[in-house]
Parts: C-alpha cells; structure tokens; sequence
C-alpha cells in the first residue's frame, strides 16, 4: 500500500498538490494569512507576479467537466486562479485535456465514456487524498485513500477488460479480411490465365469495344473446356 500511495503521490497533478495543501494549512491555522500583512495590520506593497493568460477555450472545457463530473476540484480551482495563476494555468489545459478525451470516447462508444468518466473521477479523489496526506495525517484520511485506491484499480480493470474485448473484436474482423484475402489471392493464382482474359474483355467492354474473332474464338473455346459435361 506505501508503494502505492507513493506512485499516486508522484503522479497526481501538481496544481492538486499546491492547492490543496495550501487550502489546508489556510483551515488548520488561520493566521498563516497574516504572512500578506504587515505587523501593522497593513497590506504588504510587494507587487505579485503577473497572472497567466488561460486559454478561453481551455477554461470553458475545465469548468465544463468540474461542473459535470469533478465537483470537488472547484474550490481548488478557484484557490488556484487567486494564489497560483501559472498552476491554475497548467490544471485549466490539463482538465481541458481530459474533457477532449471524454468527447471523443463519448462519440465513439457510451459504454467506453461511462468507464473513462469513473476512471477519471477514482483519479482526482484518490489524488485529492493523496494530497491531504502531504499535511495532515489522519487515520480517517489513511482509510479514505485506501477505498479510493480500491476503486481506482476497479475502475482501470474495467478500463483493461473493456480494450480486451475491443481488440478481440478487431482481431476477428482482421481475421475475416485475412481470409478474404487469402482466398482472392489462391484464386489469382490458380486461375491466373481466366482472371486475365475476364479483366481484359470487362476493360474492352468499358471502353466499347467488342472482342475480335480471334479473341471470340479464345473465349468460347475456354467457356467450353469450363462447362460441366
């Protein structure tokens, strides 16, 4: 389970990491917000770094797959888009991301965008409990991550299983084409000087014209050796 929550913790995104341990630190010790102000109560006149420029498209495919599916991410978004623009930058195109693919899978099979979207969903929260853990370490947040992780691999093995059954059935179909194939291709070779006078007189007839007596001649000669006695 340590190797496994490590692996989560390496791979969940950074503006996950960043947001929600600020946003932590922020509930658990209010006067961590004295760090903008000065002893006197005043603002502190640092100028802060100028907020990145999101893509709107981007943007509106994020909120649009937060307000869907990823309820949970909002408050970190928007502790993001005030504290860490460049991460929240970075989490707007990579949610953006994602929605594109849900799109896609969604125009290609119902079934492959359900499996993508609870894929998803068992991602974030295992993340977003992973995220917890570099704070705090409660024993309600351990068993948290430990049914998220179980729902994760339930969700990838249905994601695994799903491509299986995807390439059985492209496996068939090729098999089928192979058959086919193979099949035109014996034909091709054993009737090698048939397929050759049917193509040429089906190009003379494209092309109007009518075989020659010799050419007639030929053609009868072979329907009659072909035709049963």
């Amino acid at each position: 389970m340590t190797a496994n929550i490590f692996k989560l913790l390496i791979l969940s995104p950074a503006f996950l990491m960043v947001a929600i341990t600020s946003s932590l630190v922020q509930s658990e010790d209010p006067l961590s917000a004295s760090n903008e102000n000065n002893s006197d109560g005043k603002q502190d006149s640092a100028p802060r770094r100028p907020v990145s420029e999101v893509n709107v498209e981007n943007e509106r495919l994020a909120q649009g797959l937060v307000q869907s599916h990823l309820p949970e991410l909002k408050p970190v978004l928007k502790q993001l888009q005030t504290d860490h623009p460049r991460h929240y930058e970075r989490a707007v195109r990579d949610l953006a991301q994602s929605a594109r693919k849900l799109d896609l899978a969604k125009k290609r099979d119902e079934r492959l965008f359900d499996i993508e979207v609870e894929l998803l969903k068992a991602e974030t929260q295992a993340s977003l409990l992973a995220a917890k853990l570099t704070v705090r370490d409660h024993a309600s947040d351990r068993q948290s991550l430990q049914q998220a992780v179980s729902r994760l691999l339930i969700a990838k093995t249905s994601k695994a299983r799903y491509d299986v059954a995807m390439y059985r059935k492209r496996l068939e179909r090729d098999q089928k084409l192979l058959e086919t194939a193979e099949q035109r291709l014996s034909r091709f070779q054993q009737e090698s000087n048939s397929v050759i006078k049917e193509s040429y007189l089906s190009m003379l007839r494209k092309a109007g014209r009518k075989p020659d007596e010799t050419e007639r001649r030929k053609k009868n000669q072979t329907d009659t050796a072909a035709s049963p006695e």
